[in-house]
């Protein structure tokens, strides 16, 4: 088993893997260290600590979890070595500010934790007198709610500060995103070595090391991206005055200001004279509009309306179809989409996610692995993960060593190696094993103890990677 205890907090999976323990205790070791204080003290000390820790994190995700629970979506709650993840299963990704919210949720519930006991220590009188574990425990309580909800807003990757500046810029912005991540935390890390602050160091430094991956790894303008425009209607057919209004409503739905995008489509449709490609772009807006205030109906009538001047973006057609409930016409929109050579996450999400709801989860993990490098790699990981419980691992295996060629973490060739060894590929679990222990895995008992990994156990090769003994 990978962890210690599971459990289920308010119908959420909860898991606590060893390390979550470990880095809680190494953080504040120095409590077993105190002078003038018994041995018995001391642990009593530690045990409250690692208590405050547990509760203070939980009550985090949790804040992340219900935010999420939000969308109808079931998350799922992971305290790991670093803290915690909060993980749910969708492909089609939300809304930019509903990221923005879910990022935000963690942080502010732990405010609110720490916001009710300084409401307690100030204006309960009897608290005075509490013995002194107890006030120990408000105070670490005060602190790790407190301080670590505004260290966690820094705006660094992986931090929920760096999730809510990642998606404030947008998709089109991801490496400036992960640039400014970087600065951040490089500078961050200097400043923390100077004071000898040296775990708070190896936390930025690491985030550092990934914003810089990442940084190399985004492209502005990709050769994809080029041959598209090089293949898409010119836009210099439509008037400046026009082609500006188009801009304007098409930002206004990016930041789900519908309203402003429907003023801005009916201003261009009420001119006297308007060229075919700019009224098919307006008749576009419009659907988009009705469709994401969830009036399908209405939006297949500006589609229709659109299609009089032009092909329709397949994404906008296949949209609607599937909200009226017509998931194969939409799957059939979207897979000659596909064909035509139309790798946008806006095309290929929506077809993975309906592939896994009709059961075709090789098919799914496939097109995901087609468009691996412009996925998040929350996207992605988790595209790997649901092939994994489904049975796909194979391509799990795929996803999951992708997401390792991009940022090189450990945990992802290591289940990239589990994902191998189920599907009986013994010869490259192995290699993606060593490549993880290159990477830093260095847990022999959770390896050792992985159910995946037991096709390796049998004839003890595993014993090549991680020695018994």
């Amino acid at each position: 088993m990978r962890a210690v205890l599971s459990f289920r907090f308010f119908g959420i999976p909860v898991e606590i893997q060893p390390w979550f323990w470990i880095t809680a205790f190494i953080i504040n070791w120095s409590l077993l260290n105190r002078g003038g204080y018994s041995a018995a003290f001391q642990v009593g000390l530690m045990l409250v600590w690692l208590a405050v820790v547990f509760v203070s994190v939980l009550v985090h995700e949790l804040g992340h979890a219900f935010a999420i629970r939000r969308h109808r979506i079931e998350p799922e709650i992971t305290l790991h070595g670093l803290g915690g993840a909060t993980t749910w299963r969708t492909v089609l990704p939300l809304g930019r500010l509903d990221h923005i919210f879910i990022s935000l949720a963690g942080p502010f519930a732990g405010f609110a934790l720490g916001g009710v006991v300084y409401l307690v220590k100030t204006f309960t009188p009897a608290t005075v007198a509490l013995p002194d574990l107890a006030l120990f425990a408000i105070d670490s309580l005060l602190w790790v709610n407190i301080a670590w909800g505004i260290f966690n807003l820094i705006p660094v990757l992986p931090f929920d500060g760096g999730h809510v500046l990642e998606h404030a810029l947008g998709p089109k912005r991801t490496r400036l995103a992960a640039g400014i991540s970087f600065l951040v935390a490089g500078s961050l890390t200097l400043l923390s070595v100077v004071y000898r602050q040296y775990w708070i160091a190896f936390l930025f430094g690491m985030s550092a090391v990934q914003s810089y991956q990442r940084f190399r790894a985004e492209a502005d303008v990709t050769a994809v991206d080029l041959e598209r425009a090089r293949q898409a209607p010119r836009e210099d057919a439509i008037p400046g005055e026009l082609l500006s209004l188009i801009r304007r409503g098409r930002r206004a739905l990016a930041d789900d200001h519908l309203d402003e995008a429907a003023a801005l489509a009916a201003e261009i449709l009420a001119r006297e004279t308007v060229p075919r490609p700019a009224a098919r772009q307006a008749h576009e807006i419009m659907a988009w509009v009705r469709l994401l205030g969830d009036d399908p109906k209405t939006a297949q009538v500006s589609v229709v309306q659109a299609r009089r001047y032009g092909d329709v973006d397949p994404a906008l057609e296949a949209g609607v179809a599937r909200a009226l409930g017509e998931s194969r016409v939409a799957r059939r929109i979207l897979e000659e989409a596909r064909m035509a050579g139309d790798d946008r996450k806006e095309v290929v999400g929506p077809l993975i996610q309906l592939l896994l709801e009709q059961g075709e989860v090789n098919r799914a993990a496939a097109n995901a692995l087609d468009i691996v490098e412009s996925l998040s790699e929350e996207d992605a990981r988790k595209m790997a993960e649901i092939a994994f419980d489904e049975g796909s691992f194979e391509w799990s295996a795929r996803l999951y060593e992708a997401v390792f060629r991009r940022n090189g973490a450990s945990e992802d060739a290591y289940d990239a190696a589990r994902a191998s060894a189920k599907s009986g590929n013994a010869d490259q679990a192995l290699e993606l094993l060593k490549k993880a222990v290159e990477a830093g895995f260095s847990d022999r008992t959770r390896a050792w103890s992985d159910s995946a990994l037991e096709s390796l156990r049998s004839n003890e090769r595993l014993d090549t990677v991680f020695p018994r003994h």
